[in-house]
């Protein structure tokens, strides 16, 4: 089991390297997640790693489904971690570019479909896009009020107990 688990992780690493700046993250068991939010259990979830390409920049995804600050027990919070990486000695800091987040429809029939979506743009001057000292920066960049919890709870954005939630990076 010990064998699989590590096989798990380096498929999962290999994925993140080569998704090129367009990750979707699938949250499983939605339901539990968001009642551990609720009682305090776990307030935020980070996602895998990921890169902007295979030697680019490593990054994670940082969703608090009850909130933070004034969001709370009102709004999801979405939020970007630069995270150390094997290249970062090579790459220019602080990282700059779009950031597009979103919270995805999964109706069936894409012309029906109504992503919950924010774009932002990476500012050098703050903590979040410096050269991260440690595994992850505390700092992460976002949206205290990415959606409100309501709409969550409709059945297109939350399908079979899963959400997916796409990052895509425009470097």
């Amino acid at each position: 089991m010990v064998k699989f688990n590590r096989y798990e992780t380096k498929l999962s690493e290999v994925e993140g390297r080569l998704c090129n700046g367009s990750y979707i993250w699938k949250i499983d068991n939605y339901r539990q997640c968001r009642q551990d939010a609720l009682s305090g259990v776990m307030t935020a979830i980070h996602s895998p790693s990921f890169h902007t390409s295979l030697y680019g920049y490593k990054l994670c995804m940082r969703i608090n489904l009850n909130g933070v600050d004034s969001g709370v027990g009102k709004h999801v919070a979405l939020f970007v971690h630069m995270m150390q990486g094997d290249y970062d000695s090579i790459l220019e800091w602080p990282f700059t570019g779009r950031i597009a987040l979103s919270i995805l429809d999964q109706s069936d029939g894409a012309e029906y479909r109504h992503h919950i979506s924010e774009t932002l743009v990476a500012k050098p001057n703050l903590l979040a896009f410096q050269r991260p000292t440690a595994p992850r920066n505390y700092k992460g960049y976002g949206y205290v009020e990415f959606a409100p919890i309501e709409s969550i709870r409709e059945p297109q954005y939350v399908r079979n107990n899963t959400m997916l939630v796409r990052i895509q990076i425009f470097h």
